[in-house]
């Protein structure tokens, strides 16, 4: 029996929670799963990994008279957070190219 690695899976659904009566509205917690699980299999052992990331998308409120309405859910500190990312990516980019420099200027001599 050969080693039969397993093709991994992409896991990608929505997830809607229990509604939860509120006054006259009724609201209900959207979240959306997404990831990936796989594994290998051999006549020695296997094993298998994975990686699940949750997060909350929307809330569906109802009104008493039957109208729904959808509140997306934004994360306010994402675009904060991908600015630090970038400017810290730039940084260390130029620190690289003065890092090259030094060591060129330092084999000519």
């Amino acid at each position: 029996m050969s080693e039969q690695p397993m093709k991994p899976n992409r896991i990608d659904r929505e997830l809607i929670g229990e509604p939860l009566a509120v006054g006259d509205r009724t609201i209900q917690p959207v979240a959306r799963l997404r990831g990936w699980a796989g594994g290998q299999d051999s006549p020695h052992g296997g094993g298998g990994g994975g990686w699940l990331q949750v997060r909350p998308v929307e809330v569906i409120v109802r009104e008493a008279d039957g109208a729904e309405s959808r509140v997306p859910i934004v994360n306010p500190a994402a675009p904060a957070l991908r600015g630090i990312v970038q400017a810290g990516l730039v940084v260390a980019g130029i620190c690289a190219a003065i890092i090259s420099l030094r060591k060129l200027t330092m084999h000519i001599r």
